[in-house]
């Protein structure tokens, strides 16, 4: 039986991810293991949405990995 995940991604941020005019549920990324926003690759870059304001710490890392996941994507 598949249960919801609300602590994992809090139920009032699921139609962001999930929702009927996509045909796919858009990438996310978590702070401290819960679901925090949605990104996407565009024009070379990773551009991060999160759902709320983020902790200095956690932009600052959010912002790292989007460097690193863009490199990778650019070399693909």
């Amino acid at each position: 039986m598949h249960a919801r995940r609300t602590g994992f991604l809090p139920e009032e941020h699921r139609p962001k991810i999930f929702h009927t005019k996509a045909p796919q549920s858009f990438p996310t990324f978590t702070v401290d293991g819960a679901v925090a926003g949605t990104w996407k690759y565009h024009g070379g870059r990773v551009e991060p949405s999160p759902f709320g304001r983020l902790k200095a710490a956690d932009r600052k890392a959010l912002e790292s990995e989007a460097e690193r996941l863009a490199a990778f994507h650019s070399a693909a």
